[in-house]
C-alpha cells in the first residue's frame, strides 16, 4: 500500500526499492501527477542514486515513477534512453557514463570500474529477429564481417547520416528543390521504430515531390524491389544499402527514420569520442557470430559485480557486451507510451531544439518493437528490466515512495531556481574531461505504430525542477479549448514522465496510401 492507501499496480516485475538502498538520496517529492482521458495516472518524484550499467558504475539522477494504474506496462521496470545530450543539465546517461563529472548536479570522480577511466564515449547495437546486443565502448571485433564504414553524424541532437539518394526499381525517391543548396537529407538511427520511415510530404519545400507519394506510386505498379539508400562517407565515396520489399515502410510527416531493419542487418556504431567531429558506423554482421552468447548476465544476480568480459578490437580498449531481450508490442502499449510522450514533450530540457520534440510514430501503427536490457539502480544494486532506445535520452524507473521523513533535496521552486542556475553557471566553466583514445518496400496498410485518439485531460506539474532548467510550456490538447487545460512542465517533470514514451520521440505521421494498394507492398 501506498502512503495514499492506493495500491501499487504498475506491473507484476520488479520496482525499485530506495528504502533498502544505502545511497538514494531525494530530489523533489511529487512533482508529477498526469491523468489521461482513459483515467491512466502516472505520479513520481525525481531522486538521485548510483546506477549500473554493464562493467561501469555511475551515481547520477533520475524519474521515480511510483504509482502506475495502467497494466499496459507490466512487464517494464523503466527505460533507459541512450541518445545524447550535452545540454549542461542533460538527464542523459550517456553523458553520466562518458566523463567523470557531473558539476551541475554536485557530482565529482565517478567510481566506474577497472582502472577507473570513464565509458568511451563509444556504443554499438545490433539485433535479429530474436535479440539484440549492446557493446559499451566500442565493439568487439568477431561482430563484423568487414571494417565499419564511416560516416559523419549529422542532425541536431540525433544519430542520424546525411542520405543523398533512394532508388526503388530504378526511380529516385528523394527530389531535392533546387533552391536548396544541401542535396541530401538526414536518416535518423533509432533502435525502437520498428520500419523504415519516409517523408510523406515536401518537408518545407526540402523536396519537389514527397519521397513516400513516389514509392506509393511505383509500388501500384505490382512490381517488387529493394529499396537503395545511398550515402557518402567520411571520405566521400558513396555507399549502398539494400533494404528488402519484406521491410515495412510507413510515412511520416518530415523525419526520415533508419529503424529496426537497420539495426537487424547491420551492426551500427554511434561514435562521439570528438564531440566535434562525432560519427555513425554502419558493417554487416558476421553470419557465425552469435548474439547474446558472451553477454555479461551476472547483474540478474543481486549482490554480484558484472564481470569483465573485454573484448577489444585494434586500437581501442576492451568492449563489455549487453543482452537485450527483443519484444514486439501491441496497439495498447505503443498509444500508451505515444500519449504519455505527446503530453509532456513540449516540456523538455531540449524545447529550443525542435528536433528533440517532434513525435515520429506513423498514425495507423499497431505494434513496435522494444529491446529490453538489464539496468541495476542502488547499493546494493537492485536489477531491473529496462528498455533499451537510442531515440530518447531520459533514465526513468519504477519505485516504491522514498523513505518516510526524507528530506528533498529541492522542497520549493525556489531551492529549483536556485538549483538551475547553479548547475548552469557551474557547467559552463568547467570542461568535463574527454575520455582517452581507447589502447522497400511499399506502403503498408496494417501499420506498425499506434496513435491514441485520446487527449490529456488534467496535467499537474509542479514548476520547479532538478533535472533541468524552469523551461516552462502551455499545452493544449487537440480538440480542447485553451482554457480546459494548461500545463506547467519542467524539464525535470518531462523526464521522468516523458521517459516511458521509449523510442516514440517519432514525427505525426500523414495518412497511409489507399487501401486498395494494401496488396502491392510487402507485409511487416
Amino acid at each position: 500500500w501506498h502512503q495514499s492507501g492506493e495500491t501499487y499496480g504498475h506491473h507484476q516485475g520488479r520496482y525499485f526499492r530506495p528504502a533498502v538502498s544505502s545511497t538514494f538520496s531525494l530530489i523533489k517529492l511529487d512533482n508529477v501527477n498526469v491523468t489521461f482521458l482513459d483515467n491512466t495516472n502516472l505520479r513520481g518524484y525525481d531522486a538521485a542514486d548510483m546506477a549500473t550499467l554493464g562493467q561501469y558504475t555511475v551515481q547520477t539522477r533520475m524519474g521515480m515513477i511510483e504509482h502506475c494504474n495502467s497494466r499496459n506496462f507490466d512487464d517494464v521496470d523503466g527505460i533507459l534512453g541512450f541518445g545524447w545530450a550535452d545540454q549542461p543539465r542533460s538527464a542523459a546517461l550517456l553523458k553520466t557514463l562518458t566523463q567523470a563529472d557531473r558539476p551541475g548536479w554536485d557530482i565529482f570522480g565517478q567510481p566506474f570500474a577497472g582502472n577507473g577511466s570513464p565509458m568511451p564515449r563509444k556504443f554499438t547495437f545490433t539485433a535479429n529477429n530474436e535479440l539484440g546486443e549492446l557493446q559499451l565502448g566500442g565493439h568487439d571485433p568477431a561482430l563484423v564481417q568487414e571494417e565499419f564504414v564511416v560516416f559523419p553524424m549529422t542532425g541536431e541532437n540525433v544519430y542520424g547520416i546525411d542520405i543523398h539518394s533512394i532508388t526503388y526499381g530504378g526511380v529516385e525517391l528523394l527530389h531535392f528543390q533546387d533552391s536548396k543548396p544541401k542535396k541530401s537529407f538526414v536518416g535518423e538511427f533509432d533502435s525502437g521504430t520498428t520500419c523504415l520511415l519516409l517523408p510523406n510530404t515536401d518537408v518545407k519545400g526540402n523536396f519537389t515531390t514527397s519521397p513516400f507519394g513516389i514509392l506509393a506510386h511505383e509500388q501500384m505498379k505490382g512490381e517488387r524491389h529493394p529499396l537503395l539508400y545511398h550515402a557518402r562517407d567520411v571520405y566521400g565515396n558513396v555507399h549502398t544499402y539494400h533494404m528488402s520489399f519484406n521491410e515495412c515502410v510507413e510515412p511520416t510527416d518530415e523525419t526520415m527514420i533508419l529503424g529496426d531493419p537497420f539495426f537487424r542487418k547491420f551492426a551500427v556504431m554511434h561514435d562521439m569520442e570528438d564531440l566535434n567531429n562525432k560519427r555513425m558506423g554502419l558493417a554487416p554482421r558476421n553470419p557465425s557470430y552469435q548474439l547474446g552468447a558472451t553477454t555479461d548476465r551476472s547483474i540478474l544476480t543481486p549482490g554480484h559485480a558484472p564481470q569483465q568480459q573485454m573484448f577489444a578490437a585494434k586500437g581501442e580498449s576492451g568492449v563489455t557486451k549487453i543482452h537485450a531481450t527483443r519484444k514486439m508490442r501491441d496497439h495498447k502499449f505503443t498509444q500508451a507510451l505515444h500519449e504519455t510522450k505527446k503530453s509532456l514533450a513540449a516540456a523538455s530540457e531540449l524545447h529550443e531544439h525542435p528536433t528533440m520534440l517532434v513525435d515520429k510514430v506513423a498514425v495507423k501503427s499497431q505494434s513496435m518493437v522494444t529491446y529490453n536490457i538489464q539496468l541495476a539502480i542502488g547499493s546494493p544494486p537492485q536489477p531491473l528490466d529496462v528498455i533499451f532506445d537510442t531515440g530518447s535520452f531520459m533514465l526513468a524507473v519504477f519505485a516504491e515512495p522514498p523513505p518516510a521523513g526524507m528530506k528533498p533535496l529541492l522542497s520549493d521552486k525556489k531551492d529549483a531556481k536556485k538549483d538551475s542556475k547553479a548547475a548552469s553557471h557551474s557547467e559552463k566553466k568547467t570542461v568535463a574531461p574527454h575520455p582517452p583514445k581507447p589502447s522497400i518496400h511499399a506502403p503498408v496498410v496494417t501499420a506498425r505504430k499506434g496513435r491514441s485518439t485520446a487527449t490529456v485531460s488534467r496535467v499537474e506539474l509542479d514548476t520547479s525542477t532538478l533535472m533541468q532548467s524552469d523551461a516552462v510550456a502551455m499545452i493544449r490538447p487537440q480538440g480542447m479549448m485553451p482554457e480546459a487545460v494548461v500545463t506547467v512542465v519542467t524539464v525535470c517533470s518531462a523526464m521522468l514522465v516523458g521517459a516511458l514514451a521509449v523510442a516514440l520521440r517519432r514525427r505525426r505521421a500523414v495518412p497511409l496510401v489507399p487501401t486498395a494498394q494494401q496488396d502491392s507492398y510487402g507485409t511487416c
